[in-house]
């Protein structure tokens, strides 16, 4: 995939919101994963490109690390369960369950809270990002037309970018921070 056809859309906003389940094959058995993919940028409603770099600057030695490798403003928040351990991943990155990543869970929440409230209005979907992006960043590494149990289709890339189906996996991806961020803490 080229960026320059990403490049040549104008982003604004938080765009391009997608979810999707599924199975990330493990050396022990398959993990059961969620992802939530958009675009971000700044514009007269919110600075989350902005706040995502000012996140990455809070933590230490290994901000660089969250940066998507196709592109800055791509964000793949991805949910794993394996067993009965969950893994909160930034593209593709596991985020340590620790005082020094807290602020990366703080705006993963308030992201994922602004998503669930976002309008159909808010939320823009460009049909060049889906006919040329969006099969390759859904899930972070992974083609969701290779992906046996995707079921991939024109309408299943319609589906995954569809205005509730990405406010229901912002609320999902929301409850499952708030679970780690309980255990963390020990609240029950």
């Amino acid at each position: 995939m080229t960026m320059d056809k990403i490049n040549n859309i104008s982003f604004t906003g938080i765009r391009n919101i997608g979810f999707i389940n599924f199975k990330r094959p493990s050396l022990l058995a398959n993990a059961k994963s969620k992802s939530l993919s958009m675009v971000l940028s700044d514009d007269y409603n919110g600075k989350d490109l902005t706040e995502f770099f000012d996140v990455l600057n809070k933590i230490p030695r290994t901000q660089y690390g969250y940066l998507h490798p196709e592109s800055k403003n791509i964000l793949n928040i991805e949910c794993t369960t394996f067993k009965d351990y969950s893994t909160l991943l930034i593209n593709g990155r596991p985020v340590k369950v620790d005082d020094e990543h807290l602020p990366m869970f703080s705006y993963i929440a308030k992201l994922t809270r602004k998503i669930a409230g976002l309008t159909d209005k808010q939320m823009v979907v460009n049909e060049s990002y889906k006919e040329f992006a969006a099969d390759e960043l859904l899930v972070f590494g992974e083609k969701v037309s290779k992906m046996p149990e995707s079921g991939y289709s024109e309408k299943s890339i319609d589906y995954y970018l569809n205005r509730n189906v990405a406010r229901m996996g912002a609320g999902r991806v929301n409850a499952f921070i708030q679970n780690i961020m309980n255990q963390y803490f020990c609240i029950k």
